[in-house]
């Protein structure tokens, strides 16, 4: 679609196609009132509000010639959440009716015209999709690596989210994700932990997940669709972890595989349930990296989905670190770190990394958020008296690229680099509290040791709570806390009290036998994705 403008957006918005209406006086204000205006682009030159006002609300969205992100009108649309873009350069007359997209590329508002390539558009996007599926289909080396080579644009994304999964693409993609799953689980450490009886309480909710996940994603999907969840996603560090979001099909497909190895579930049964999850995963996760990959593997062992204008503000808040400050981000960062096992029972979900996110002057930035450190979404009942200073905590750590000789985030969002210590390169940081009313706080090097203080503090109290439980109620502790995973995109589409959170009865019936018992639970969870004799981790459902 040819650009035929740009401007500066008020907000970062998903893209949105509309016709354009030109709002010359109010008596065009008056005269639309009774029409409908959801897919009506307005046109102006003034940043004002007053003029707008009757049916701002109504609007698909805004270009206005004039006006700055300061302009009344830029904060308005952001309150609204309505598309806008202000000081908007147009390149050619655009008249009434004319069908454009307003988008974001690289922090830019663009404005493109959408009737001269629609036949483009649909063809490019047929021969986008066949190529995408392709490299679904292709093996990959020893690790499942292979290279992708879909060059994917805002068209052919949206062309892929609507494509409809067939059996045989179903097939596909779930073979796809075996492959990558199966190499990805042995290459990491042992399920082990002394507090809480891992294999016992991984298996048992990854087949909870597959109990429960189908009825539970209809009512979040036909609330809000995973498409428009995942570019909400995309907005700012610190909303949902991209491991939440791996781990949607990645887990629901485990249960299905241990259920299988149990003699519980056929390989070809539910297989509109299957289709449900993995379609909502796909959708969700295309739509949040944004670049037509699935996996940080698919892109090379990275996830660059923040914009850049969103790392950029990150990057700008960042202090340089003396030896004293770089001392002391270590010592908080091992701390949150220790923590936040601790949160999500001896499990690494509450952490995430993103990016690398290249730098102008050569350097890269990773963005590491750390999750729900107090009672949020996830509502866990030993987390529910803790408070500690915020909700979250995201770090924006700047470094030297060539300090590494290797570097990796894996599909679990954690980094391995060689040499291994990573904030030993780290030569810039900043550290940005969330609090639980959505604002936020940049926390200066001054402020890291009591932060660290107050962590430790509810470290105590939380391993207080944990250390008085008996080995079964950390089991099922442990197995709420996986299976919580969908209440942040339940929350964001307001739907939490709709959905029922309690554990299967289905899944409770298989503990104590044989799921109490740590050598059991190992052998069905190792055997089903493992140690057995398919291609990948999953098997097809046909």
């Amino acid at each position: 679609m040819p650009t035929i403008g740009t401007g500066t957006p008020s907000y970062t918005f998903a893209p949105v196609t509309g016709r354009i209406h030109h709002f010359r006086s109010p008596s065009d204000v008056i005269a639309s009132l009774d029409g409908d205006l959801e897919s009506t682009i307005a046109l102006v030159e003034s940043g004002g509000t007053t003029f707008l006002s009757p049916i701002l609300g109504r609007l698909g969205g805004i270009v206005c010639r004039d006006g700055t992100l300061r302009s009344h009108l830029a904060i308005v649309s952001r309150e609204f959440e309505l598309p806008c873009l202000v000081g908007t350069a147009l390149t050619t007359d655009v008249e009434d009716g004319a069908q454009v997209v307003l988008d974001i590329v690289d922090g830019a508002g663009v404005v493109r015209s959408a009737d001269d390539a629609d036949d483009a558009d649909d063809a490019d996007g047929a021969e986008v999709g066949s190529a995408w599926w392709d490299y679904v289909r292709r093996v990959g080396d020893e690790i499942a690596v292979k290279d992708f080579d879909v060059e994917v644009s805002p068209a052919a994304l949206d062309a892929l989210l609507a494509e409809e999964l067939t059996d045989d693409r179903l097939d596909d993609l779930v073979g796809h994700m075996g492959r990558a799953f199966k190499p990805e689980i042995t290459r990491r450490s042992g399920f082990t932990s002394e507090l809480f009886p891992m294999l016992p309480y991984m298996t048992l909710s990854v087949i909870d997940d597959f109990h429960t996940y189908a009825e539970r994603i209809a009512i979040i999907d036909a609330a809000l669709p995973a498409e428009e969840i995942g570019r909400r996603l995309r907005a700012q560090p610190g909303l949902v972890s991209p491991l939440w979001i791996w781990m949607v099909g990645y887990h629901y497909l485990t249960g299905r595989e241990c259920l299988i190895q149990m003699g519980k579930l056929g390989r070809d049964e539910r297989r509109d349930e299957i289709r449900t999850v993995v379609d909502f995963w796909r959708r969700l996760t295309l739509a949040h990296r944004g670049d037509g990959t699935l996996d940080y593997k698919d892109a090379a062992f990275t996830n660059r989905y923040l914009p850049a204008e969103v790392v950029d503000g990150l990057v700008a808040q960042g202090s340089p670190l003396d030896p004293a400050a770089a001392k002391a981000l270590k010592r908080l960062n091992a701390t949150v770190t220790g923590y936040g096992f601790l949160y999500f029972t001896d499990s690494r979900v509450g952490i995430c990394d993103s990016g690398p996110y290249p730098r102008p002057d050569g350097r890269a930035t990773i963005v590491r958020d750390f999750l729900s450190l107090g009672s949020g979404e996830f509502a866990y009942p030993w987390a529910a008296k803790l408070d500690p200073p915020y909700k979250g905590l995201t770090l924006a750590l700047t470094y030297d690229p060539a300090a590494f000789t290797e570097f990796e985030i894996n599909d679990w969002g954690t980094t391995f680099t060689e040499p291994d210590q990573l904030l030993s390169a780290v030569t810039e940081a900043a550290v940005v509290g969330h609090r639980s009313d959505g604002t936020t706080e940049l926390l200066g090097p001054d402020r890291w040791a009591e932060l660290m203080t107050d962590i430790s503090r509810t470290h105590m109290d939380l391993y207080q709570v944990f250390a008085d439980m008996g080995r079964e109620e950390r089991i099922w502790s442990a197995t709420q806390m996986y299976t919580a995973g969908l209440r942040p995109f339940a929350a964001l589409a307001g739907v939490t009290d709709d959905v029922d959170w309690s554990i299967s009865p289905d899944t409770r019936a298989l503990y104590p036998d044989p799921l109490d018992d740590d050598t059991a639970a190992a052998t069905i969870f190792g055997t089903a994705v493992v140690a057995n004799d398919l291609p990948g981790s999953f098997s097809p459902i046909r």
